[in-house]
């Protein structure tokens, strides 16, 4: 017994240092709130320790700490109704600036990504995330999900769709305004 519980510590230990930041990311986009995200990927981590301690064994600690981190998210978003990103921005919010972030073009980039992907219902917006900031697989999104690989492919291949037309929306609104100007 002593050493399937070494083996699950030790896989915690390593999954931890592996996902960590990538849960906090995760957290991150969907709060808005680097506090929040910090505590957020602390109760994941907390949850998958404690399912290991009762004896369980995790086989795909990505999508199980994502899956962890997801329902945390769903329960804070049932808990407290939180102020959409366009209020937030409108407030003054902005992401903590790190070197990354520092040029102001970057940050106006990032912010508007950030916009248009409010902008997108909650699902859509996580399959994003989820597949091109996070980087998992289909399958990755899939087991997290519960669903088959196919229906998250192509949920996938629609979110895509319905971001790209807001980026064209968004230029199409802008080109206009230019004409006008030029008027």
């Amino acid at each position: 017994m002593g050493n399937h519980l070494n083996n699950q510590e030790q896989a915690f230990i390593k999954a931890y240092d592996q996902y960590a930041d990538a849960i906090f990311r995760h957290c991150y986009f969907k709060t808005s709130n680097q506090e929040l995200a910090k505590d957020l990927m602390q109760q994941t981590f907390l949850q998958a320790w404690a399912y290991t301690q009762d004896g369980k064994s995790v086989r795909e600690w990505r999508a199980f700490l994502y899956r962890l981190a997801n329902n945390l998210g769903i329960d804070w978003y049932r808990r407290k109704k939180a102020d959409s990103l366009d209020q937030l921005l409108e407030e003054g919010f902005s992401p903590e600036t790190t070197d990354a972030y520092e040029e102001p073009t970057l940050l106006a980039e990032f912010n508007l990504a950030l916009k248009l992907l409010d902008q997108l219902d909650q699902a859509d917006r996580d399959l994003i995330v989820w597949r091109y900031v996070e980087d998992l697989s289909i399958r990755e999104i899939a087991d997290l999900l519960g669903e088959r690989g196919n229906t998250v492919s192509v949920r996938l291949h629609r979110a895509t769709k319905k971001i790209t037309q807001l980026v064209r929306d968004r230029e199409k609104t802008n080109q206009n305004n230019q004409d006008y100007e030029t008027i």
